[in-house]
């Protein structure tokens, strides 16, 4: 189920990811879901998100039987 998330002033969408989401790679996660957002660059201070939920990947520079 996706959360919301309320970004304080000159965040980016990269920092967000990396806070809510655990990594800026999953960046391209948020824009799909908050479509009235997805030109901004840096937010302004007390802007509602939705963040949705992604599943954790696995880590493809550990041997396979590590990945588990």
């Amino acid at each position: 189920m996706p959360s919301r998330y309320v970004s304080t002033q000159g965040q980016a969408w990269d920092q967000i990811a990396r806070e809510r989401l655990g990594s800026e790679k999953q960046m391209g996660a948020l824009p799909p879901v908050n479509v009235d957002e997805m030109d901004t660059l840096l937010f302004g201070g007390e802007k509602a998100l939705t963040v949705p939920d992604v599943p954790v990947r696995a880590v493809r520079n550990l041997p396979p039987w590590e990945r588990m």
